[in-house]
């Protein structure tokens, strides 16, 4: 059979309105406009929009033409195992942001991240669980003791505790069933990004640049999204103004979260008891024990009205700064950066190689990893992967 009669028939394979849909979302992942696609392609912005409608099926030369210029395959877009997930359109919303070029990179590199993990997993046929609880409807009058409440809810149903949560990346996704990414974002000022989609879950993504408080301080804060609003979809930005109640819910959520209010009443008294009152010694130590960064825990005490409001920019105009944190501390061990594959995903992918349904190349391509990083990857998953006794 030649080359072109398998082309046709793989193209053949699949029904005009899904391949249409499929080329929509990749050229929304791809950052593009009708106009330009339809440019690229030789086509007024109407055929296009047939094309993508199912209403006129791409020719096989178009079908090229649109998977290089989305930075796709032709078999991706084809493949009936393949998955095209559109989270782009759960930002629309957020029109300020979501036309800047960073924003835009990283909805799409969320959205490539979660396409290639729920590929990988329906491969092998081990797609996430999920314990989701229920949804809180927010109230604008008393949105702060719900995030307060729901954060100790959600801490004792996933079994955290009232202690330091340890390894928040791991606790959302195996115990809760959120999809947590992490890599470096194009715009250091976006924290991280929250979508949630019926078919596929909830997902976050943080920008693995920040530090690792910050970042656990992210993750909080998205998990704050997930709590509320289920089915937003979010963009943290450090510097914003006229918050929406939900974003005031998560930022409270989060805080709560890492520094449940009587843990942090009980550290409090016992260090004020101790030193006859808190002093900058005593807030690094209780921020160190938290996991969080200092500002973290001064704004935290502020607004549980266990200091005066104002304390931390009081701090600031002092001169504070981290080389205060590291005369109390020390050296303190440095947390590795977060991996660009999770645990989870990683053995799977070691699953996947064992039982060759998948090949490097092919893996590489679902969680956006060079070969290198895959192989340094699975060399923590070699017992997995040799045969069974």
């Amino acid at each position: 059979m030649d080359q072109q009669t398998v082309f046709k028939r793989m193209t053949q394979s699949i029904d005009t309105e899904t391949l249409g849909e499929r080329l929509r979302i990749a050229r929304s992942q791809a950052n593009l406009t009708q106009e330009a696609s339809a440019s690229a392609l030789g086509v007024s912005r109407t055929t296009l929009i047939a094309i993508e409608s199912g209403q006129r099926r791409a020719r096989n030369d178009e079908l090229l033409v649109l998977a290089n210029l989305y930075a796709t395959t032709v078999g991706h877009l084809v493949s009936v195992d393949s998955i095209h997930v559109d989270l782009a359109a759960k930002f629309r919303r957020i029109e300020n942001r979501a036309r800047s070029s960073g924003s835009g990179e990283a909805i799409a590199l969320l959205n490539a991240l979660v396409s290639g993990a729920v590929e990988l997993e329906r491969a092998l046929g081990a797609e996430l669980k999920y314990d989701y609880p229920p949804p809180v409807r927010v109230s604008s009058s008393n949105y702060a003791a719900q995030a307060e409440d729901s954060a100790i809810s959600f801490r004792y149903r996933f079994g955290f505790g009232p202690g330091r949560i340890d390894d928040l990346y791991s606790a959302l996704e195996l115990d809760v069933g959120i999809r947590v990414f992490s890599r470096d974002l194009k715009d250091s000022e976006i924290s991280g990004l929250y979508a949630f989609d019926s078919d596929i879950g909830a997902c976050i993504l943080v920008n693995s640049k920040h530090h690792w408080r910050r970042r656990m301080q992210t993750l909080a804060h998205e998990a704050g999204h997930f709590v509320s609003d289920r089915s937003d979809a979010s963009i943290t930005e450090e510097d914003t103004s006229q918050l929406p109640v939900g974003e005031k819910f998560a930022r409270r959520f989060g805080a709560a979260l890492l520094m449940p209010a009587p843990t942090v009443r009980s550290r409090f008294d016992h260090l004020t008891f101790e030193r006859g009152g808190i002093d900058v010694q005593g807030l690094i130590l209780l921020a160190h024990y938290f996991g969080v960064a200092s500002e973290a825990m001064c704004r935290r005490l502020e607004e549980l009205d266990l200091l005066a409001d104002g304390t931390w920019q009081s701090m600031r105009d002092r001169g504070f700064s981290s080389n205060h944190e590291k005369e109390v501390l020390g050296d303190a061990p440095s947390y590795a950066a977060a991996p660009l594959i999770s645990p989870r995903l990683g053995y799977l992918a070691a699953r996947a190689l064992r039982q060759e349904l998948l090949s490097e190349g092919q893996l590489c391509e679902m969680l956006l990893v060079d070969r290198v990083y895959l192989r340094h990857t699975m060399r923590a998953f070699q017992v997995e992967m040799a045969p069974k006794l």
